[in-house]
């Protein structure tokens, strides 16, 4: 006898059956229960989250890459830029040897002895180191007139360009640059 004291009918059967059945399994194309839905979209979040931080971990790693190429690229230039000023400033001091050897070279050139040829020797291997390092002439007799390059120390007569600018008649000390910067202008003579 059911609970209650009553007797039991028919109509109670089917809600007493729903109540001891087992649950319905899974079918493909319903939709699963709300704790496999939670489950689900945790792992996507989680997912997403690790995805942002990889992301963020990647574009950090290529900013710090760049800036280390960049502080490559000027510290190479520094160097260069400060071997070049160590390099100018020995060469700004050899100028008056320069000029030294030239005196000597003028003296000897109408002797054929062999202190002279030494002196030639030295002298054209001198400008030799020099010009491998960077050192050249600043263009002499014949060239156009250029106050960047030419200190004119007086004028003379002569042809001009045919734009009516000065040139170079005669150089009385030679001018030297050292990699497109003037170390000493030539002092020349220009024509007027």
């Amino acid at each position: 006898m059911p609970p209650g004291g009553g007797s039991r009918t028919e109509d109670d059967a089917p809600a007493q059956a729903e109540q001891q059945a087992p649950p319905a399994p899974d079918v493909p194309g319903q939709q699963p229960d709300n704790g496999a839905s939670d489950a689900s979209s945790n792992e996507a979040a989680a997912l997403e989250a690790v995805t942002r931080e990889r992301d963020t971990y990647l574009d950090h790693l290529r900013r710090e890459r760049a800036e280390f190429e960049n502080y490559r690229r000027r510290s190479t230039r520094e160097r260069a830029e400060a071997l070049d000023r160590g390099a100018e400033t020995l060469i700004s001091q050899m100028l008056g040897v320069l000029d030294n050897f030239g005196y000597v070279l003028e003296a000897a050139k109408d002797h054929d002895d062999a202190v002279a040829k030494g002196v030639r020797m030295v002298h054209d291997e001198l400008r030799d180191v020099l010009a491998r390092a960077g050192l050249e002439d600043v263009p002499g007799v014949g060239a156009p007139f250029d106050p960047t390059w030419h200190d004119a120390v007086m004028q003379v007569e002569g042809e001009t360009t045919a734009d009516g600018e000065p040139v170079v008649a005669q150089v009385l000390r030679t001018g030297y640059r050292f990699k497109g910067r003037v170390l000493r202008p030539a002092s020349v003579a220009v024509t007027q």
